[in-house]
Formats: structure tokens, sequence, C-alpha cells
């Protein structure tokens, strides 16, 4: 195993600075037939206000979403898929919590499908017109996701946890909020956000490296880009205490959902910080909830879980939450029962074998993860914005100690931080 780590960790990508400021990081494993590219742009849907120029920003809840809609829209045919098909490609994007992606996977034509990515991504176009008709397509949206009892039950419970936080808010953001969405605000984030200097682009398979650079660096002169200006994220002065207790929705489905949460209010700052508190509870809820865990086992014989409960950490450097459950036809047994199985497990303390086993299974989820070109490439830029690489994966985990999970479970697991959340049926 310890071969495989280090084989893996000098398999590093080729980092490129171009005169736009663009950042690529070019990855060329032989062999694949596949070539894959992830354009990352550091605008999420917290990003709901910034200070540039001295100057309060406000930024519209849905803003990030609705640019990654708009982007795809284009002057001559109405969208930009069918190009990407045209070459053999196929393309995506996602709007996350803290960035927005843009995508595309090949067998051919990589050089026309790179040109194609940036372009679309760095040229803007609207008119009012296209804007609203934008607008009822993100209404919706809205409308559907509203009525998808999975995405209701975790979202209600972030507004039971944070009272102004903007992680409290959908993604998509509200009907009001997109209603005030328009070309100045669309503008002004596309201008600094998806700057050259702010964008990553990873791009990985069989490559040419020296001809991909080239590639990229041509497209980048013919283009000319806004001034970059100064700005700094404006600060939430989230409370310590949770907003509501519980939460309780009804809607057409047959089962009950239930989710509980906990608000964690120690937040590192530096990447390898942001990084140990990650693995830590990863190692937690492998321990004390995963599917080989003894708790697992007790909640399924006793009927309060199926194979969809799950328990896992969110967090970044400015909130974190602990979410555990799923469906149950016993809500409050299973709160009930998941409270005892953390108030033992402060009294009993980690096993250091029950550690080393998690470790071990992390650390081959990981290895696993890395055959994939698109897990490999969004694993690279989320730690390039964190100024990791993959080499401080394996020694975090490594470093992580009993103390550090015991820690977590007695002081960052509290139960009066926790909320609860459920869908149920309609009677």
């Amino acid at each position: 195993m310890a071969g495989l780590k280090e084989t893996l960790i000098q398999e590093t990508p080729v980092i490129k600075e171009f005169e736009s400021g663009l950042t690529a990081a070019l990855w060329d494993i032989p062999g694949y037939q596949k070539k894959y590219a992830l354009l990352n742009s550091p605008l999420g849907s917290i990003h709901t206000g910034v200070e540039a120029n001295c100057k309060e920003v406000f930024i519209p809840q849905g803003t990030a979403h609705f640019l990654e809609h708009k982007l795809f829209a284009d002057k001559e045919t109405g969208n930009v898929f069918d190009y990407f098909a045209s070459l053999g490609a196929s393309c995506n994007a996602y709007t996350s919590l803290v960035s927005t992606n843009y995508l595309f996977s090949t067998a051919e034509n990589l050089p026309q499908c790179l040109d194609l990515l940036l372009d679309f991504v760095q040229n803007l176009y609207m008119t009012p017109e296209s804007i609203q008709k934008e607008k009822k397509v993100i209404m919706q949206e809205i409308s559907m996701y509203k009525d998808h009892p999975g995405w209701r039950v975790y979202f209600n419970l972030l507004q039971n946890l944070y009272f102004k936080h903007p992680i409290r808010n959908d993604i998509a953001g509200t009907r009001e909020s997109v209603q005030i969405i328009d070309e100045e605000i669309l503008r002004f984030c596309h201008d600094y956000f998806y700057h050259p200097q702010n964008l990553i682009l990873a791009v990985i398979g069989d490559l040419n490296i020296a001809e991909i650079t080239e590639i990229i660096a041509q497209n980048q002169n013919k283009k000319d880009f806004p001034e970059v200006f100064e700005f700094k994220k404006i600060n939430f002065e989230e409370p310590r205490e949770i907003r509501e207790k519980e939460t309780r929705e009804k809607f057409s489905l047959g089962q009950p959902i239930m989710q509980m949460g906990f608000k964690v209010n120690q937040h590192p700052t530096g990447g390898q910080e942001l990084l140990e508190r990650d693995l830590a509870f990863a190692l937690l809820s492998d321990i004390l909830f995963g599917t080989g865990s003894p708790a697992f086992y007790e909640l399924y014989d006793q009927g309060l879980i199926d194979d969809g409960f799950s328990a896992g950490f969110s967090g970044e450097e400015s909130f974190g939450h602990f979410v555990l459950g799923g469906g149950t036809n016993y809500p409050e047994t299973l709160v009930e029962k998941l409270l005892e199985i953390l108030t033992k497990s402060r009294q009993e303390g980690i096993k250091p074998e029950d550690l080393e086993r998690s470790k071990k299974k992390i650390w081959g989820g990981f290895i696993a993860g890395l055959n994939s070109l698109e897990v490999l490439a969004g694993q690279f830029v989320k730690d390039y914005r964190r100024n990791l690489d993959l080499a401080d994966h394996f020694a975090a985990l490594e470093r992580i100690t009993i103390g550090q999970i015991e820690m977590i479970l007695n002081e960052q697991l509290d139960q009066e931080k926790s909320s609860i959340s459920v869908v149920e049926p309609r009677e």
C-alpha cells in the first residue's frame, strides 16, 4: 500500500500559468481514450455579498446558478450543447456552495472542445429578453425542487441550523431573489469571478502537453479582459445557537424522511486544517454509523433505517454541519437511538482498532476514486483552491489521532446545537 501511495503522489499534473492569468493543470495519463476537462470559477451559492473597490456589492440569492444557466446561451444557436455534440463530446455544468464548474468529456476533437469551453464560459451574452426568458426557466426549476422531498428535508434542516449564513439558501435562489437579478449584477460577477486570474482549468487524459499548452495560449491571447479589481467577502456574524429545533413538512410520499443536524462552530481557516477536519469527521462517521459499524446493524435490524441511511459532514471556512438520517417509519425513535449512540460513544471512547480500520477504508476509497478522470480533476481543483495536493491527503489521514476524533464527539456534536427536519406523508 505504501508503494501505491508513492506512485499516486508522483503522478502530478503540469501547472501552466498563462499571460491572461488563467491557471491550467494538464494531467497526462497514458492509455486513456477519454479526455476530460473542468473549468472552475470561485463563485458559489454562498457568495451573496462582496466589498469591491471599497464599495459593498449585494449579490442576490441564486446569482451563481443563474449565471451558469446564462453562459450556455449562445447568440446564434441558443445553446452550446449542440456544438459539443457535433464534436463528439458531452458537456455539463453545476453550481455548488463555493464554486461553479463547467465540464466536458470526449474521445476526439480535444483542441476544438477546449476552445469551445473557454469561449462560451468567458463570453457572457445577454439581452433583456434573454434574461427574462432564463428567469422563467429557473422559476420552473425552483418549483421542481420545492416538490422534491429529499431536497426539502435537507434545506429545511439548514434553515433550522443557521440564522444568517447564506448556506441556508437554496442554490437556485427564491422566486423573489431571481426576479431582482439583472444585467448589471451578472456582468459584475462575470467580470470578477470569471476573470482568467480567478479561473482554474484542469485537463486530464492521454495528452500532448505542448500541444494543449499552445491551444490554450492562443485562445487566451485573442481575448481582451477587464481590469481585475480587489475584493473581499462580506463576513456574516452567524450566532453559535441554532434557529429552530424542529421542522416538519407534508409531502406526497410513502415513508417519512428524517435528518438530524449538528451545527459546528469551530472553523479552521487554512487548507491543511480544513482537510484534517473533513477527514476527522469522515472517520467519526464511519466508526459510529458506517455500514460496518455495530450501530448501523442494530438500527437496521430494528427497522429504524434502510440502505439509504447516511452520515456526513459539510464545511468550509465559514460554516460546518454534521448531518445523519434517511428514510424511516419511526423518526422520533430513530432520533432517540442516534443520541443514545453518541452518548454511549462518549462514555466508552474510540477504540484504536476501529480508527485504523476506518483509516484503511477511507484510504482505499480515496485511491479507488482516483481511477475516475472526473473525480481526479474535481479533487485537484478543490485541493488547489486550498493550497493542497494529493500527498497532503495521505499525510493528514495518518496524523489524525483518537484524541481529535473524541474532541469532535465531545465538543462539536452538542445536542443543544442540533436540529431535526422531517418530511412526512400527507394524511
